[in-house]
């Protein structure tokens, strides 16, 4: 299934958009987590956030093939986790936003 430039195989979820930027998330970690002081998030999601090449639409589409990709992998998903890792990355979104002046 595509998402925009995200690609659900039976291996992952896959970046498909072109160019020399590789992104991949293996079946078996779609669903790893990252635990620290502020919180439990989804590791993959904000790490995919953190890369410079890729746009807030991008990420956006991430989002939509990762719960695809967790429900057809038939994975465990906790609503909460997501909801906390969604809101990290607007976080991030908004301190990027006030890091640039042309915006």
């Amino acid at each position: 299934m595509q998402f925009e430039n995200w690609q659900v195989t039976d291996d992952g979820i896959q970046w498909s958009g072109g160019g020399f930027n590789r992104f991949f998330i293996a079946r078996g970690k779609i669903t790893d987590l990252r635990k620290n002081t502020a919180g439990i998030f989804y590791e993959w999601i904000l790490l995919a956030t953190e890369e410079d090449w890729l746009t807030q639409n991008d990420l956006y589409d991430l989002n939509y093939a990762f719960v695809y990709a967790v429900a057809l992998f038939k994975m465990d998903f906790d609503y909460h986790i997501f909801d906390a890792t969604l809101e990290e990355q607007y976080n991030q979104f908004d301190m990027e936003d006030d890091e640039d002046p042309d915006l």
